[in-house]
Parts: C-alpha cells; structure tokens; sequence
C-alpha cells in the first residue's frame, strides 16, 4: 500500500528526536561551480583560450527558467592521469547532462539529431572535441547553441520527458543521483572515513548497477513502498525513487551520513524539478531503526526492505529477523548476508521462528558494485512467505 494514495505517510511528521538539525532546509541549489568552489584548491584551469578565459559556464536546463551554472575546472589530478573514480568531473558532467536532456527530455526528432545522433557535426561531438583538444572557445560556442536550441524546443512546447511516468530510463536516474551526490557528499567525503570498519556501524556504499538490479529482482514498482534501514548517505532511496517514483524513504543512525542523506534529498528534489521530473516524497531521518516509532509504524505499510547488513553482527540481525514478523504478506527483503538458508526447513521446533515466515533466493554481483570491495559478491532477497506455516500447522493439527 503507498502511503500517497489517499494515506498520510507515517512519517510524515517525525518527532525532533528522530530529526538531525539542518540549516539547509531552504537551500538553493548547488551548482557545479559551487562545488568545484569548495574544493578551489583540488582543481586548476583547463581549457587553452584565444578570447578571454572562463572558469564557468551556463547551461540551459529542461525546468522552466532553469539554468546550472557548470565550472570549467578539472581536477590537478585529471592531468596526472590518475584514478579518477573519486572526483568531480564538472566538464564531463556537463558533457552527460547534454546527453541526458537530447536522449530522454526533448520531444523532437531533429533536436535529437542535432544536439546528439550527428556524429560528425552534432553539439556533443563538437563538445567532446572542444574538450579533448582543450580549445575553450569552441566549448563554449557548442554551450551557447545548445542553449538556443533549447530555448527554441521549449517556445514550441516539446521539452518534457518523452519515457512513461514511473518508467525513469536507469542511466537519467543515475546521472542525476550523482549530480547529487558530487555537490553535497564528494566535498566532504573524508568525514565519512571516520568509522570502525566491520562494526555495525560502518559505512559503506552500494553503487548504481547494483541499485537497478535491487529494483528489478524484489520489483520495485511506482505503487511500492520502500524503506531502507542504515540508509547511509540515503543514495539508495534517492535511485528508488528517480528510477521507480515509489514513496521512498531510509533511517541513518551515523549522524554524518543522516545529515548528508537530508541534504541530498533536498538537493535531488530541486535536481528533479531542474529536469521537469515528478517524484513521489522521499523521507530521510536520524534515528536507530531498532528503536524508532516511525519504522515500526511503517514496517507494516512496506513492500520491499533494504537491509546492508554485511557488517552486521549476529545480535543486531536476530533483532531485525524479530521485526520482520510485522511485515504484510509478499514483502520483499534485500539483504547482503542471508535472514534465512535456502534450505530451511520447518519444524516443530522452529515452527514459530522467524525464519520459518521467509524464503529466499541468492543473486551474484559483479566487481564495483559495492564501495568496500572490487570484488564481486552475493545478495539475497527474501519475500514474506507464511503459506508454508499454515500448511505445516494444519497438517500437524496445530491450527
């Protein structure tokens, strides 16, 4: 059941215990230059100019009026060719919004052609050019076109997504998500190493391509309701709910990340209203889900569960198989260690166990789908199952 059709969320009006203080409610948006600026010292000049030099740029956005101003800076780094998994790219995000906006938000055939299918000519040719060779003039006169052409779409009533509602393609949901992460999380990362590894509070992140897999295998669908328990930095719920519009939502007990988590679904909501996308409500608080009111209100409502619970010790995982007892029929649970064995079997012994409600099944991941490893692994999704319960009871005459 989601919460939006007709219901207030039960978490809509949390309790200031369970809030993290937050002066960015009202924040404007962070724009790439914006976040370049907090880190002024890790970037340096990139471009060679024949007029005079820019460090930033408009781009011109689907949104109504809506323009992000983009730095023109790369990293020190990116000229020592180095491992750049961990930086900010603003000259490459930029490149990507481009793509984005001609592949899923325009409505018109010969802006796609124009902007992206000419491989010759085309705007992103021209800027990948501009950038490979550094020639910062022919950057920006490739921006400039792409603005007009984008001011001209609009005036004739085709900028808007051309997918379905609730059928967000998964790379326009990961673009944004990580426009996200790059403005509120990348600039201050390093507070999120300050943690005793393999304890239960650990940090650490699941990547993209494993998020679209979660969504496919536990079907998560725009009518679900998800709520992810040790949500970190919140990046899993903010790609449920770009990639499915499902009411999504996550508790953090780290107060690092929840406050990072709260800034980043502020951020994404204004990201979203950039692209002139909808989305359901995404929630976020501080608290421990062992012991929040809220969690136990919802739990009940939820259609699928996240739980990384891959540094988790035994005591906090028997509690959580405990409130797994209150979940409705057919709920959906992703965990990264198992809740139950694929080859439990019922007894009169654990006929009462909360195992006994679950089945499961075990999933592969490849390499660089988690933070804390290159290596691949497993995940398992178990589903709320009492059917063979009730068929046990019954056949025992315990019913």
């Amino acid at each position: 059941m989601n919460p939006l059709n007709g219901e207030k969320s039960p978490i809509s009006d949390f309790s200031p215990n369970d809030q993290v203080a937050d002066d960015a409610s009202a924040a404007s948006l962070v724009n790439s230059a914006d976040a370049v600026r907090q880190s002024e010292s890790q970037y340096v000049d990139y471009f060679q100019w024949q007029s005079d030099a820019k460090r930033d740029i408009e781009l011109h956005l689907p949104g109504a009026d809506s323009i992000e101003t983009f730095s023109l800076r790369m990293p020190k780094s990116f000229e020592r060719e180095t491992d750049l998994r961990d930086e900010y790219l603003p000259i490459n995000d930029l490149i990507s919004t481009v793509r984005a906006i001609a592949l899923y938000l325009v409505e018109s055939p010969e802006f796609k052609r124009v902007v992206y299918e000419d491989n010759e000519n085309g705007i992103m040719r021209q800027l990948e050019r501009a950038r490979n060779r550094r020639n910062g003039d022919d950057f920006v006169h490739a921006v400039y076109e792409f603005n007009r052409l984008l001011d001209q779409e609009r005036a004739n009533g085709d900028v808007h997504p051309v997918f379905s509602k609730n059928q967000v393609p998964s790379d326009l949901a990961i673009h944004i998500v990580e426009q996200t992460y790059n403005r509120i999380v990348a600039p201050t990362v390093d507070m999120l190493r300050q943690y005793k590894a393999f304890s239960n509070n650990v940090y650490g992140e699941i990547l993209p391509t494993l998020i679209s897999e979660f969504i496919e295998h536990a079907k998560i669908t725009a009518d679900s309701t998800f709520i992810d328990l040790g949500c970190g930095i919140g990046n899993v719920v903010l790609q449920v709910a770009a990639q499915t519009g499902c009411y999504a939502c996550g508790i953090e007990i780290m107060k690092v990340p929840a406050k990072l988590a709260k800034r980043q679904a502020q951020e994404f909501a204004k990201r979203m209203q950039l692209y002139n996308m909808g989305h359901s409500p995404v929630r976020i608080w501080h608290g421990d889900f062992c012991e929040s009111t809220d969690v136990q209100r919802l739990l009940p409502q939820a259609d699928v569960v996240l739980v990384n619970n891959y540094a988790f010790d035994s005591k906090l995982n028997q509690n959580l198989l405990q409130m797994f007892l209150d979940l409705k029929e057919g709920t959906r649970i992703i965990s990264l260690k198992p809740f139950v064995t694929p080859d439990h079997k019922i007894s009169a012994r654990n006929i009462y166990s909360p195992e006994s409600i679950l089945t499961v099944r075990r999933y592969q991941y490849w390499s660089q789908c988690v933070s804390w490893t290159d290596s691949g692994g497993e995940y398992f999704v178990q589903t709320v199952d009492r059917s063979r319960m009730k068929k046990f009871l019954a056949r025992h005459g315990m019913m």
